[in-house]
């Protein structure tokens, strides 16, 4: 089966995020400024949301008379503290993270839409009906869009019924009846998100096919909400990557699992008891369930940024809680300090990512594990400090198998192919479908081709075109390596079939083509082999070996005047070039001019005595002339 690289891609199955991105690269191309411009304006367009939906919703009948005096205030607070909260720092700060909170904008309007829709149907006149018409077809919209955004978007349809039987229906069924319309609609926006689900995105690194079980991905959240739920109200050593899912045993998050079982239980009786109140902590879980329940993501056992949404619930309810209690003046004052500490706390961490291996370290600092240690090992890799990387990648290996696949890595670019080789063979026998294998395989079979193990480098290249797209880059450089490997073993007519399958995709590859013309020649194929001989000296006219070749191949081809020619040019530009002598030499004693070729031979000597090709034939003519002195 092959691989698709832009599968596993953050934007793979979420054309509404890529065509946002598309948008910025057509203004600024690859400028980071212009990226962090979208996802601060997408931000701020859900604040804007969240605070219309927060507005309206304490405007409604049955809400406290104190409460709806200050809707106003409380509606202000609320998404001014959701806007500068740390916790949503990583969805605006890292690019494609926007793929949240374009979603959650999408989500967040969508609400918005369904309870205009519902205000506009409390009226009978004859403009009403019209706008709650364009306000459902709004919000079906909206919804749509955002369930080409990410697949979290799934849970929209069930929050809006869930709102609509809170705040405007006295049972579920009595919602149904009057607005299942609206509801078949934002529900037949899930065959939007089915589509792109069908198209096998991140198939690999999230969903039960992950590898990863659903009771292990569960148990490994029952230690990531109550986590999350802390940073909510602490926001302090925050962590940008946790690394995959651990292998848990009940036993091992017994008090965190029934601290989540006995929040969600509550969350429920207050649904039942208090349903205004109930509803905010209803859809905390119900928000945070896609990510964060059974559905396996392989890579990542939690992360910041699925509290994006969850966490305006959260805020919504202590900021009303609050002003349900307090006197507005103290309210008023503790929204200024909490704000003033948010907003510091979340520029200090937008500081931390202007350098990745800083990130990389408070990910140590403030999450150890295997993974963390592989991150800060890459960073130091690509910071050039190759003995510090190293230790940490040793590290990371102990416990993390994607780890083997960065230290082989680094010992294949430092020439260590001896301890590269068991690290990289490990990885895929570990992890045989992540895309790493690719690149994996790729680094072995160019192992073996260096020890002349050409079978078993012939056998990795054709894993990495089977796990590969025709056209994909690897499977490209798999077809080249592969005729390598042919050409080691003197399979040439092999070698030629790949060669030129590898050469009509890179046409200026001046290595290519030189084995490819080497190839040629030892099949008979004069002709094409000259024209590829040619072809490797145009693309590179100061390579002697190239031009050497040629005059080789023109040589055996007994054109004289062409190889005499081609040799001139060598020493034309290079006079030193002791080969370049002895072709020449080859050619003169094939004419008959046994003196010039004499002396070519022996400057060939003069130049570089070891050379045994021109003391064989300084050999050879000197026993002609000594059999013709005979």
């Amino acid at each position: 089966m092959a691989l698709r690289p832009y599968r596993e891609l953050p934007t793979a199955g979420r054309p509404i995020v890529n065509a946002s991105f598309a948008v910025n690269y057509a203004i600024g191309g690859l400028q980071p400024a212009g990226y962090h411009a979208g996802n601060i304006a997408i931000h701020v367009l859900c604040a804007l949301a969240l605070f219309g939906i927060i507005r309206r919703t304490l405007d409604l009948r049955g809400i406290p008379a104190s409460l709806q005096r200050r809707s106003l205030d409380v509606a202000l607070a609320a998404a001014l503290i959701w806007v500068v909260h740390p916790l949503n720092s990583e969805a605006v700060d890292y690019l494609t993270q926007r793929t949240e909170s374009l979603m959650g904008l999408f989500f967040l309007l969508t609400l918005y839409c369904a309870i205009r829709r519902a205000e506009a149907l409390r009226h009978t006149d004859s403009v009403s009906a019209p706008k709650a018409f364009w306000w459902s077809a709004a919000a079906i919209g909206c919804c749509a869009l955002g369930m080409a955004s990410k697949e979290p978007m799934v849970t929209a349809p069930v929050v809006v019924a869930l709102y609509d039987r809170v705040f405007f229906f006295d049972s579920i069924a009595q919602a149904f009846r009057q607005r299942w319309r609206l509801y078949l609609g934002l529900a037949s926006t899930w065959i939007v998100l089915g589509a792109m689900v069908a198209s096998g995105p991140r198939m690999h690194s999230a969903g039960f096919s992950a590898g990863v079980t659903a009771w292990t991905y569960l148990l490994n959240q029952t230690v990531m909400i109550p986590r999350y739920l802390r940073l909510a109200i602490w926001p302090r050593s925050l962590v940008l990557a946790y690394g995959p899912p651990q292998p848990l045993s009940i036993g091992d998050v017994l008090p965190q699992a029934l601290l989540v079982v006995a929040l969600v239980m509550s969350a429920g009786l207050l649904l039942f008891l208090r349903p205004r109140i109930g509803f905010l902590a209803a859809a905390f879980f119900i928000l945070l369930a896609p990510s964060s329940s059974i559905v396996p993501v392989a890579t990542e056992v939690g992360a910041e940024r699925r509290m994006y949404l969850p966490l305006a619930a959260l805020v919504v309810l202590v900021v009303v809680a609050a002003a349900a209690k307090l006197r507005p003046r103290l309210a008023m004052s503790l929204l200024a300090v909490a704000t003033a500490m948010l907003t510091l706390q979340t520029a200090l961490r937008a500081r931390e990512y202007s350098s990745s291996l800083r990130m990389a370290e408070t990910v140590l600092e403030r999450w150890p594990n295997g993974f963390a240690h592989g991150l800060v090992g890459v960073e130091l890799s690509i910071a050039g400090r190759r003995d510090e990387a190293l230790a940490h990648l040793r590290e990371s290996a102990r416990t993390y198998s994607r780890a083997h696949y960065h230290l082989g890595g680094e010992l294949f670019t430092a020439g260590q192919i001896d301890e590269a080789l068991p690290e990289l063979q490990q990885f895929v026998r570990e992890q045989p479908l992540l895309l790493e294998a690719v690149r994996a395989r790729t680094m072995m079979g160019r192992i073996f081709v260096t020890e002349r193990k050409y079978a078993e480098a012939i056998e990795q290249f054709r894993m990495v075109q089977s796990m590969t797209p025709p056209g994909n880059e690897a499977h490209v450089m798999a077809i080249g390596f592969l005729a390598d490997a042919f050409f080691g073993q003197e399979r040439f007519p092999e070698a030629v079939d790949q060669y030129r399958a590898f050469l009509a995709v890179r046409p200026n590859d001046a290595g290519g083509w030189m084995n490819y013309a080497i190839a040629l020649a030892s099949t008979g194929h004069a002709e094409e082999a000259t024209r590829a001989f040619r072809r490797t000296v145009a693309l590179n006219p100061a390579d002697m070996n190239a031009r050497r070749n040629l005059a080789s191949h023109l040589f055996n081809l007994g054109e004289m005047d062409a190889a005499a020619s081609e040799a001139i040019g060598i020493l034309k530009m290079r006079p030193d070039n002791a080969a370049a002598h002895d072709l020449l030499g080859r050619v003169r004693g094939s004419e008959g001019r046994l003196a010039e070729a004499r002396a070519e031979f022996e400057r060939a000597l003069q130049i570089d005595p070891h050379d045994a090709q021109a003391r064989e034939d300084l050999a050879l003519l000197l026993r002609s002339l000594g059999a013709r002195r005979d």
